[in-house]
């Protein structure tokens, strides 16, 4: 009989040899979903572009879908994980659908809105399932395997569908739509479950790593916005950007894997995150001297997109060793980290607003991530307010 940490007990969960363990059926579940994303999503800012859509405008989209998901999360206090998986899997196909043929930049709009609301319709849920899912000694290495997942798929389809774009737009997107429907079926395979939660609750249980989140939310401007744009500088056709993306994502897989199984072995997961993030700091500082060389933004973002895995795999291991009660930790932790997007794209907006060729953001995001592993000494070792592992 299995049982999850947060309580899953049913005469269904028993395995045969021919069946799945619920935490298997997971990983096929966002296997499948990571995929469709990695093939349908990756390399469309060079179509983007090619539609007339610019990288202001670009940045502008993303910080409408994340806002969307912030506004989305505050707004709901019951979560039932089926209805959501599916709500959110039609959202992204939505979404899909209203880019195939731009005929204004709101309509561009439109779809990030449409995206906001599949990622707030999609992760709460699923990290709750797959956390609750992984057992407790094994928390470094099940997030490892989680946060490896999309990289290993982008090693594979963007530089397939970059080159499948190029060659025939209409056969992209018909596999895109054949992706979808794959995805959308695993949901059936999955376990429902409901959670109730306020958001005072919530935020009382994240009360240790709510800052540390949030500053994390502020930096993720630099990998989900400003590195995804900047490239179009250097890269403009879908096969080479999809290549890019192959490249850093190949970077960063195996030292994940290795990592998240030491600090299971070790169980002192914050001893790594002070490391890794004076590393990114530095990292993001040295990014405006590789805005008008390629081979320099090659080595740069190849730096980052190593050591970024290993900080998004230990910090959210930490998070949940630290908050065992997923069902108030995690609504909380995916609004904080949002609200920390939102904020970091804001500030992203201005530096585009403000400079043509906008290299001051490099120097305020590298101050963020500098102020987390100095926020995590002060209220652990210093004022010895929090314990984390």
């Amino acid at each position: 009989m299995l049982k999850s940490r947060w309580g899953w007990k049913k005469k269904s969960d028993t395995i045969s040899p021919m069946r799945l363990t619920p935490y298997k059926r997971l990983l096929l579940f966002v296997t499948s979903a990571l995929w469709f994303s990695a093939f349908a999503r990756t390399i469309l800012p060079p179509y983007y572009l090619s539609q007339g859509i610019t990288l202001y405008q670009m940045i502008v989209a993303t910080l409408i879908a994340f806002a969307t998901q912030l506004i989305f999360l505050l707004t709901v206090r019951r979560i039932r994980a089926k209805p959501f998986w599916r709500l959110s899997m039609i959202a992204s196909f939505i979404s899909l659908l209203l880019i195939i043929q731009l005929a204004s930049v709101w309509q561009y709009y439109l779809a990030s809105v449409f995206s906001g609301i599949s990622m707030a319709t999609f992760w709460v849920a699923y990290n709750i399932a797959y956390f609750g899912a992984t057992p407790k000694q094994k928390t470094g290495l099940g997030s490892a395997i989680m946060f490896s997942v999309f990289p290993m798929l982008n090693i594979i389809a963007p530089p397939l569908a970059g080159f499948i774009m190029q060659w025939n737009a209409l056969i992209f997107w018909v596999l895109s739509v054949l992706f979808f429907v794959v995805s959308y079926l695993f949901i059936a395979r999955q376990e429902d479950f409901s959670i109730k939660y306020s958001l005072a609750a919530s935020f009382s249980q994240l009360r240790a790593t709510r800052v540390l989140i949030f500053l994390e939310g502020i930096w993720e401007a630099l990998p989900l916005a400003i590195i995804p744009v900047y490239t179009l500088y250097f890269i403009k056709t879908p096969l080479s950007y999809g290549a890019f993306a192959a490249y850093l994502s190949f970077i960063g897989v195996a030292a994940n894997l290795l990592l998240g199984k030491m600090s299971d072995k070790l169980q002192k997961r914050v001893l790594f995150l002070y490391p890794l993030t004076l590393v990114l700091a530095i990292t993001t500082f040295l990014f405006p001297q590789a805005t008008n060389n390629l081979a320099l933004w090659l080595i740069v973002t190849g730096i980052m997109n190593f050591f970024l895995p290993l900080f998004w795999n230990t910090s959210t291991s930490m998070i949940i060793d630290t908050h065992p009660n997923l069902d108030k930790a995690i609504p909380a932790r995916e609004i904080v980290l949002a609200a920390g997007r939102v904020t970091g794209f804001i500030l992203t907006i201005i530096s585009f607003w403000l400079q043509p060729t906008p290299n001051g953001i490099f120097y305020v995001l590298g101050l963020i991530m500098l102020s987390y592993p100095l926020y995590l000494w002060w209220v652990s070792r210093f004022q010895k307010k929090y314990a984390f592992r």
